[in-house]
Order: structure tokens, then C-alpha cells, then sequence
């Protein structure tokens, strides 16, 4: 089995033009309910951000955080859930409609958030050992820049090569209503097997692209923040950036993995889960 990566962009686009109206809904649900909910908390404002950088020993938000903490995980939990309802919604053989998708989006949601929590902190911890053996995160910031830029090459290399691998998780679930994520992973892992490398390109790629996008907000962002006062035009302006950014990139992380899917199945079994 293999994945034509432009068959899977070409399928990603079919599905926008055919779902748009899905879409449009799970990413009101799954980005702008969590951007205003974030927004109220003042701990999450880059005002805020920047006054504790800049002077940390003397700034304080006042508060305590347990607030933040928990509403991280609300929003965590909402984010997941509009992604599975989303690709619930989009690649299952019969839609049920709005109500019954948010539902199923909320429960397999919460499961494919734990799975990946662990699956992630777990590989993490694996790829820290190295340096841990070396003498720890301290002994190494002592080569200073350096060593920032080469583990921040290494984890988007790392990272790159984990999505690669386990992009099809979240389609291979919810395509079939299911609200454990576990037997996704092993499924991907073989769907992926002869196509990692085009797949690692493209990720790659995808976080270059990311990035340099998200420092050419950030730029100008932080230059308001500095320069202008609270709650003018130019704050609101950034704001809604930022809102079409997030939107944008959640578009993304739907519709590419669910392509990939989609062209995946051409030599598939009649049911991976079996």
C-alpha cells in the first residue's frame, strides 16, 4: 500500500469544496469558542507575556494558577473534540447530523487527547535520555545558541517524522465512529510505512511554513504591544490576524491528514479495525 501525496492534496481539496458548511461550524467550535475563552484570562494576553519576560523577578498576574491550568484543559478538550466531530463529519459514509458528530467528537475527543498525551510525553521522554546522559538540559545550555538552534532543528526533524507516521490516526477513528484511538496508531504506522519519506517532506515543510508565518504575526504584534496602548484598533486588528491564522491552520490539520486518508484507502482492507 502507498500514499500519493498529491492524490491525497487533490482529495483534501474535494472534501473542502464538498464540506465546506461541516467546517465552517467545527472551526467556529473548535478555534473561535477556545480564542474567547482564552482571551479572558489575562495570563494568556502577550502584553502580559512580554511584561513577565521582560521583568520577571517584579511582574505579577494576579490570580492563582489553577484557573489557567484548568482552563487549558477545557480548551484542550474542545479543540479535540471539534477535530474528531469535524473528521466524523467529513468522512464517514452517512453523516448524523450536528448534534450527534459534537457528541461524538467530545467522548473520542477526550480519549484521542490522553492517547496522544501519553504517546507524545512518552517519546519525548525517550529522546531526552541522550541528553540527560550527557549531563542534562543544564550541562548542555552552557554552549548557548548553539545548542538552542540544534535542538529546536532536532525536534521539528523528530516531530516532522512522528506526523508523518501518525497523520492518519485522527481520520483512521473518527471515519469509522471509533472512541479509542489506540489501534489508529498501528493502523497508520502501516498505512505510512512505504510513504514516510514523502510524508516527512511534507510535514516538514508544513512546520517551515508554519513557523515563518507565525513570526511574521508575532513581528509586527510585538511591535504594537510595545508602542501603542491597550485596546486600540491596532490590538483588535492582531486579534482577528491571529483568529484567521488559528482557523486557517486548523483547516489544515483536518483536511490534509484526511486526504492522506482518503488516498490511503485505494488498496486498503474493507475494515482496518477488524
Amino acid at each position: 500500500m502507498d500514499i500519493d501525496i498529491r492524490r491525497g492534496l487533490g482529495e483534501a481539496y474535494m472534501l473542502a469544496h464538498q464540506h465546506w458548511q461541516p467546517l465552517l461550524a467545527y472551526v467556529a467550535l473548535g478555534v473561535v469558542v477556545p480564542f474567547l475563552l482564552l482571551s479572558s484570562e489575562p495570563i494568556f494576553n502577550l502584553r502580559a507575556i512580554l511584561a513577565i519576560i521582560a521583568d520577571p523577578f517584579t511582574y505579577r498576574v494576579s490570580g492563582s494558577i489553577t484557573g489557567p491550568l484548568y482552563l487549558i484543559g477545557i480548551v484542550s478538550v474542545i479543540v479535540c473534540g471539534a477535530m474528531l466531530a469535524a473528521w466524523n463529519a467529513i468522512l464517514a459514509e452517512m453523516r448524523e447530523g450536528y448534534i450527534s458528530e459534537i457528541m461524538y467528537g467530545m467522548v473520542a475527543g477526550a480519549a484521542y487527547l490522553v492517547v496522544n498525551a501519553i504517546f507524545y510525553f512518552g517519546a519525548g521522554m525517550i529522546l531526552s535520555i541522550p541528553i540527560l546522559l550527557l549531563g542534562g538540559f543544564e550541562d548542555m545550555e552552557r554552549f548557548g545558541l548553539p545548542f538552542l538552534i540544534a535542538r529546536q532543528i532536532l525536534s521539528a526533524l523528530v516531530s516532522a517524522w512522528l506526523s508523518a507516521r501518525f497523520c492518519l490516526v485522527g481520520p483512521l477513528t473518527a471515519a469509522r465512529g471509533k472512541l479509542e484511538p489506540v489501534s489508529a496508531f498501528v493502523e497508520s504506522w502501516r498505512r505510512t510505512r512505504t510513504a514516510w519519506r514523502r510524508l516527512f517532506g511534507l510535514y516538514l515543510a508544513i512546520y517551515v511554513l508554519t513557523a515563518l508565518l507565525t513570526a511574521a504575526l508575532l513581528a509586527p504584534h510585538i511591535f504594537i504591544v510595545l508602542s501603542t496602548p491597550q485596546g486600540g484598533l491596532a490590538d483588535m486588528a492582531m486579534s482577528g490576524g491571529w483568529l484567521i491564522f488559528w482557523a486557517a491552520y486548523f483547516l489544515m490539520v483536518i483536511l490534509i491528514p484526511a486526504g492522506l486518508y482518503r488516498a490511503s484507502e485505494r488498496g486498503a482492507p474493507a475494515e482496518v479495525f477488524a
